[in-house]
């Protein structure tokens, strides 16, 4: 019997004897804190290069008598080797001087395995019940749960006595994992979550974020090319508009380099669109040509209010544009600056642009 299980030990090492291996198989380091991650990365990495019977139990030590104890002592310390390299400077006093890959692997994980698996089983189920998607968007909220789901997975590896119990166990828990998965969305998803509940079907897990992550890409279009298509009248309104101040676009007439009015209506050009026969001297006055104020502040007689007030009162509301615009200057140059010292020229709104919203 006892030779028997020294030949399987001798058929299972010596294979990858002349394999060049490095002294370092991973690059993540054991703390105190990370001992999961790093024994499932470090397990890949030993079990790639065809040593994980010297970690798990299958390949002990033999004795120096055997015929392949040098190849077995070989291989053995380049596992051993493996580990101490993998682990933080501080943890390396605890495993260096035992015997076998084996020992160094049972005590890393009796001290930051055993004694810690229930505490992280439990920060596990606490973070999945209580993810929510937020800003995150659909793939990024779901990578964040199938992500602690492997964990979990990976903390709750029992044995199963019965495959048909454990089926039924499996399904059970991907059931769950796809509630998680839709209560936890945002509530712009809320019909195609109902959806899904409503189907009469339990759909997998995978089949229910493909749907949503569908819709999720088909509204982000949406909604970018509804900021794409701006209306033409909204574009135009948005560049007539204007705060009223200085910055506002001005008529500028070409021939006198006045503003107020444009060349086909310069006075100078056009003297008949005056019309202002029988009129005072004050009302000929272009806007352009309004004094600026020098800081004193002007006042108006009783005379030039009821001027003024005439002078409105005979304004033909039916009039064409250009005699109201050239009216509004005249009404405009005879009340002058009332009181702000700080007032320079007049700009007159033609009312070109109040049928814009």
């Amino acid at each position: 019997s006892s030779s028997s299980t020294v030949n399987t030990n001798q058929s299972e090492i010596g294979v990858f004897k002349t394999e060049n291996v490095s002294a370092q198989v991973i690059t993540l380091c054991l703390t105190k804190e990370n001992y999961f991650p790093w024994s499932a990365a470090l397990t890949m990495g030993i079990a790639a290069r065809g040593r994980i019977a010297y970690i798990d139990g299958r390949n002990p030590e033999l004795a120096k008598t055997s015929g392949v104890w040098d190849t077995w002592f070989l291989e053995d310390n380049q596992v051993k080797t493996w580990i101490v390299n993998s682990v933080s400077a501080d943890i390396q006093p605890l495993i260096l001087w035992k015997k076998t890959a084996r020992d160094m692997w049972v005590v890393l994980e009796q001290m930051y395995g055993q004694k810690k698996r229930a505490i992280r089983t439990y920060q596990i189920v606490k973070t999945v019940y209580g993810l929510r998607q937020g800003n995150p968007s659909v793939a990024d909220y779901y990578g964040a749960l199938k992500a602690k789901w492997e964990e979990l997975d990976y903390h709750s590896d029992i044995p199963w006595h019965c495959p048909q119990d454990q089926a039924l166990y499996v399904a059970q828990v991907w059931e769950n994992k796809m509630f998680l998965f839709l209560a936890g969305l945002n509530d712009e998803f809320e019909g195609v979550r109902s959806q899904i509940l409503n189907s009469g079907e339990v759909p997998s897990v995978e089949d229910v974020y493909s749907c949503v992550e569908a819709k999720d890409q088909r509204r982000l279009v949406t909604n970018e090319g509804k900021r794409d298509l701006v209306p033409y009248h909204e574009r135009s309104a948005l560049v007539s508009r204007g705060t009223g101040g200085p910055t506002r676009s001005l008529h500028r007439c070409t021939h006198c380099k006045k503003t107020g009015h444009t060349m086909d209506y310069c006075w100078d050009l056009h003297p008949e669109k005056k019309g202002n026969k029988g009129r005072s001297s004050i009302g000929k006055m272009p806007v352009s040509e309004v004094p600026k104020s020098s800081g004193e502040k002007v006042s108006i007689s009783a005379d030039q209010i009821r001027e003024l007030r005439a002078y409105l009162g005979r304004i033909d509301v039916n009039q064409a544009e250009t005699a109201d615009e050239t009216k509004a200057n005249h009404a405009l140059a005879v009340i002058g600056d009332t009181g702000n010292s700080s007032v320079g020229e007049w700009i007159v709104d033609s009312g070109a642009t109040h049928h814009m919203t």
